[in-house]
């Protein structure tokens, strides 16, 4: 019997979640930082769930009869930064090794042309790095890679303060500090606007950023470490709570997100960043953190390079893929 491609049913729900359970274990023979708690094939159909009721999702399965082979879900989301797209999820996708990852092609193929005829010609998947061959598979695809997520474990975070040079001055951000923490707000995008990354920025959003930064001090949950050079606001790191989502595969129980990091380019190459790093996964640590998690583009040569180096790893790529919008009407001549 052929294999068969169908939209995804409720009915699948217990096989899709017994797959996604077996393919969350693979991952964390890899990445044992990822949450144990999606390897129950319960917990994982509810994160399926979850990503069924995200808005405008929808999904494809593959099926041997009544056994399903693999399936793949996607959300449509549309808004300023990024426009007219859809997104694979953690959650989203699983696929039986015995019958290859193959078929997740076939399964990108279904989805994909339904998002097409709706005009999304910006597709993004987040893939667990821990699966080669599913990653050369979105590769085959034309995915490429464009943000990584990493987690450190705090447990073998080095544990010996570090000396802060003369000059130097770390502490927390308070609401005396609006002013610093705002003017800190380009640090990251203006390096990302530049070569190899060109991350847009767009004009009209930069004082919201700004706005987005100076609200940092003021919520509850947030952690602010800022760096002073004589005086003068070098450096920052933001810390939030991590949500362990019931859709998230990717973070862990009790987890810290690393939200924004900057030095100011002139002082670059002086540790200051590794120094608020340092200082801000220790005081996380100490709060009761077990891991941290943040992520980077990958076109971004500083950051690349940074995070690795201070001991985080690489657990998700998110990859995308760009459509010619022409397709809408270059389809060959009209017979």
């Amino acid at each position: 019997m052929p294999i068969r491609l169908i939209p995804f049913q409720p009915e699948l729900l217990p096989q899709a979640g017994e797959l996604l359970a077996r393919r969350h274990r693979r991952d964390r023979a890899v990445l044992p930082e990822l949450p144990a708690r999606f390897e129950d094939a319960q917990v994982a159909q509810q994160a399926i769930e979850a990503a069924l009721q995200r808005k405008q999702a929808h999904g494809f399965a593959a099926l041997d009869g009544e056994r399903l082979l693999g399936y793949l879900i996607g959300d449509i989301v549309i808004e300023e930064i990024w426009g007219r797209s859809a997104w694979v999820r953690t959650a989203s996708y699983a696929y039986d090794p015995a019958a290859g990852v193959e078929i997740v092609r076939d399964l990108y193929a279904a989805l994909g042309e339904r998002w097409v005829a709706q005009g999304i010609f910006s597709h993004f998947a987040l893939i667990p790095v821990a699966d080669p061959a599913l990653i050369q598979a979105w590769f085959s695809l034309s995915f490429g890679i464009e943000q990584i997520h990493g987690l450190m474990d705090l447990a073998v975070l080095n544990s010996t303060a570090a000396t802060i040079p003369d000059g130097i001055e770390i502490y927390q951000a308070g609401p005396a500090d609006r002013q610093r923490v705002a003017s800190m707000s380009d640090v990251i995008w203006q390096t990302q606007v530049k070569a190899p990354c060109w991350g847009i920025m767009l004009p009209e959003l930069v004082s919201d950023v700004t706005a987005g930064w100076a609200e940092l001090v003021d919520e509850a949950e947030s952690t602010v470490w800022l760096a002073l050079s004589d005086g003068e606001t070098v450096g920052i790191q933001a810390y939030y709570p991590a949500l362990a989502t019931a859709e998230n595969l990717s973070i862990p129980e009790q987890c810290a997100h690393l939200t924004v990091a900057g030095t100011r380019p002139t002082q670059r190459g002086q540790g200051i960043g590794s120094l608020l790093t340092q200082h801000g996964l220790t005081q996380a640590r100490s709060a009761g953190f077990r891991f941290c998690e943040t992520d980077w583009r990958s076109a971004n040569l500083l950051a690349s390079r940074f995070w690795p180096r201070m001991g985080f790893r690489p657990t998700i790529y998110r990859l995308v893929r760009r459509i010619d919008q022409r397709i809408a009407w270059a389809t060959g001549p009209v017979l």
